[in-house]
């Protein structure tokens, strides 16, 4: 039995994209930011955070095919945050362990985006 979504904060992805969203904050605020690692951990905060704040406002201003449209923008922003967690990565702000449960965070919520639409779109 499903239970009743009411809220964004009811839909699993959200839960899961903004926790994901979190640790990358929290990530960053443990590590000393200087001149050349600024700018990536801020493209990495941002799109971290658009995430689930795409999937907020599309669950509350819009239904049917524009819910989609918002959560397609949500899900690019996922992509584009594993991009920048590759960096973080590459560039020795994050290490291994990170890197991995990130990554792994992502591609599960690119899946979870990608199964809400096609229910959405099914209907």
């Amino acid at each position: 039995m499903e239970s009743k979504i009411n809220s964004f904060k009811d839909l699993k992805v959200w839960q899961k994209s903004h926790n994901l969203a979190l640790k990358i904050y929290f990530l960053s605020q443990s590590t000393k930011r200087n001149i050349s690692n600024f700018d990536i951990w801020s493209q990495c905060l941002r799109s971290a955070f658009s995430t689930p704040a795409n999937i907020t406002e599309g669950f509350h201003g819009h239904k049917g095919k524009s819910f989609v449209s918002y959560l397609e923008v949500a899900r690019a922003s996922a992509k584009e945050t594993e991009y920048w967690v590759l960096v973080l990565l590459d560039t020795k702000n994050i290490s291994q362990k990170e890197y991995d449960e990130l990554t792994a965070g992502y591609i599960e919520v690119d899946l979870m985006i990608n199964g809400l639409i096609r229910k959405l779109k099914a209907k």
